[in-house]
């Protein structure tokens, strides 16, 4: 398991794990693997994917088998809702709804607005 970068680029595996198994002919088993916000962290970017690369030998005839699978990590929404009409010259009430969805609490975060008409957009830290 890796971080992969926006452009393409792997970085160092920083999970690795080997398992043995006998499967009866026609048979199936599935490995799981639960890799958690505190592992995968410090090797991902804003806009990163994890790779998952499994591979296989088939022991008797020295046949391999791989296949790998890229896990785009999704960036919580903002939700912005008009809390009155929108006229122009005037001030408009505007609610914006952000949900942390980490086991932990972020911090030294910035809100800024831009858009039309919004002449000096004005951080708010939070």
């Amino acid at each position: 398991l890796c971080a992969v970068r926006y452009t393409g680029v792997a970085g160092t595996p920083f999970r690795q794990e080997q398992h043995r198994r006998t499967l009866p002919p026609g048979e199936e088993e599935t490995v799981t693997m639960t890799v958690t916000f505190a592992e995968y962290q410090p090797h991902v970017g804003d806009q990163d994917a994890l790779k998952l690369t499994a591979a296989g030998v088939v022991q008797e005839t020295g046949q391999v088998v791989a296949k790998e699978l890229r896990v785009r990590l999704h960036t919580p929404e903002l939700t912005l809702t008009l809390l009155a009409p929108a006229v122009v010259g005037q001030e408009t009430p505007i609610q914006v709804v952000f949900q942390n969805p980490l086991p932990e609490a972020l911090t030294g975060t910035t809100l800024r607005m831009e858009g039309a008409g919004i002449s000096c957009p004005k951080p708010m830290s939070l």
